[in-house]
């Protein structure tokens, strides 16, 4: 049996098409975009919506947690919540060098907008997402 090439394109493309619309989707969790400071701050992430994932450091927020994530290891880190009123409402210092993950429960955090930092080094990644 003989597939042409516009039938193997055609096949092609319809996957491509489905996996879009799986992500599309997706619900939970969401991602959280943390760049470095050398980057322009990103708008507020709404729920539901993905976004992309940046070098060293990346989180995901659901109804109840919040991951950080960290690609490879840099030693000492602090991972920084704020509130809308710029008040910490959440800190902690890890050694990455031992652990990869950290979560954090936000189950019992007001609805609002917040701002999470991951510093390490002479380097500062902010993100910011909202609890509804």
């Amino acid at each position: 049996m003989k597939i042409s090439k516009s039938w193997f394109f055609r096949i092609c493309l319809i996957a491509g098409l489905v996996l879009s619309a799986q992500f599309s989707f997706a619900n939970d969790p969401v991602q959280v975009p943390i760049p470095t400071d050398n980057s322009p701050e990103p708008p507020i992430v709404l729920p539901h919506i993905m976004t992309t994932l940046l070098p060293s450091a990346s989180a995901t927020i659901s109804d109840t947690e919040l991951a950080v994530y960290f690609d490879y290891s840099v030693g000492d880190a602090t991972i920084t919540v704020y509130d809308a009123d710029n008040n910490v409402v959440y800190q902690e210092t890890v050694d990455t060098d031992s652990t990869s993950e950290v979560s954090i429960s936000v189950g019992n955090w007001i609805a609002g907008d917040y701002m999470l930092t991951v510093t390490y080094g002479s380097t500062t990644q902010r993100g910011y997402f909202s609890i509804e």
